[in-house]
């Protein structure tokens, strides 16, 4: 029994990881280089898992794989998903889940006296990341120095 926990714990780590790497990377290609948002991947990648998610979908998932009595069907049902990860590599998909996940539409920003409008495309550890529509420029500022204004 116990060798049956620790199989699907460490395949399913495989298995939710390979899903969530091939989703950020679709994500860092066709969003943050797109929007000229310089972060390292890492930090994008840990910072946005949702780790009381991931740690039973761990289990779930190498169990449903390894042994369950419908191992097929959720072994092709996975490969279905793995085609859905490998598609946020394409351009539209990957920057419109970008879009859905980081972007915050339509602010205003106040930076010391200066009232402006933008996009937030993404809130990092220390800097935020604001689309100037009046530039058509992304602009990073310092997380502290930024008051977003309702």
């Amino acid at each position: 029994m116990i060798y049956k926990i620790f199989n699907s714990f460490f395949l399913g780590i495989a298995f939710v990881s390979l899903i969530d790497f091939l989703y950020f990377i679709g994500v860092k290609l066709n969003y943050f280089d797109y929007y000229k948002i310089h972060e390292y991947f890492n930090v994008i990648f840990i910072d946005n898992q949702n780790f009381y998610l991931l740690i039973p979908g761990f289990f779930i998932t190498g169990y449903l794989i390894l042994y369950s009595k419908f191992t097929k069907f959720f072994t092709r049902l996975y490969l279905l998903v793995i085609i859905l990860g490998l598609s946020c590599i394409y351009q539209p998909i990957g920057k419109y889940l970008g879009e859905m996940q980081f972007m915050s539409p339509n602010r205003v920003f106040m930076v010391g006296a200066t009232k402006f409008d933008g996009d937030e495309l993404y809130k990092g550890r220390r800097y935020i990341y604001i689309y100037r529509k009046d530039l058509s420029k992304t602009v990073k500022i310092i997380k502290t120095e930024v008051k977003e204004i309702p």
